[in-house]
């Protein structure tokens, strides 16, 4: 079984990171889905597409000690389990698919390959303010640590509507390969202030947070 690693963190959260390395019907073979999985994984056209699908599901299987009965969707388009009170959240980009749960808060995350094109799309998702802070030496990098964690603050957040650029504003920070930054998500019930683990893995960058 490629995992690559379960994670389990001081707050309460589990993270499961899986290596994808299998064909379709491998991955299958290891799921007990529902009706509307197979629906939503039929939809899917792209073979691979189809295998990050499935690899997403099986990390997130691994998170729990029995088979999960079903992985949803709610009306903002938001991952939850059927009968299971707690809160996941979950990521995939190329050969990595990524999970992370906690029994009683939300959680988010994020992984990401690291690729020089993010120098291009930074005024995307980054502010003026935020780019002043970026240190030379290691843009690519600290560009997706940044990325990274507003990508996982706003799946944390769970609604529709927000944006990463407008509503995320990431705490100057000195940059290192693993580690945590702060951000504060601004929206019009107010304003909250977030904790971030960010960590660089080989040619990948991952963040998760799960504040209460």
């Amino acid at each position: 079984m490629p995992i690559r690693f379960i994670k389990e963190i001081e707050d309460g959260s589990t993270l499961a990171l899986w290596y994808i390395d299998e064909d379709e019907v491998v991955l299958k073979k290891g799921l007990k889905m529902s009706e509307v999985e197979e629906r939503e994984l039929s939809n899917i056209r792209a073979p691979y597409g189809r295998i990050r699908w499935l690899a997403v599901r099986r990390a997130l299987n691994s998170l729990f000690s029995q088979d999960i009965t079903e992985c949803l969707k709610d009306e903002h388009g938001k991952p939850f389990v059927k009968d299971f009170d707690g809160y996941i959240s979950l990521s995939h980009s190329n050969e990595y698919a990524i999970a992370i749960m906690h029994p009683k808060h939300p959680v988010g995350v994020d992984i990401e390959i690291v690729q020089p094109k993010i120098k291009r799309i930074k005024r995307k998702f980054m502010t003026d303010k935020e780019l002043s802070f970026i240190q030379e030496e290691h843009e690519i990098e600290q560009l997706y640590a940044c990325w990274c964690a507003k990508e996982s603050i706003f799946k944390w957040q769970g609604r529709k509507g927000i944006s990463l650029k407008q509503n995320i504003d990431i705490v100057p920070f000195e940059y290192q390969h693993e580690g945590q930054l702060q951000a504060r998500l601004n929206t019009s019930e107010g304003s909250q202030l977030l904790t971030v683990e960010y960590e660089k893995l080989e040619g990948y960058f991952l963040a998760y947070v799960s504040n209460p």
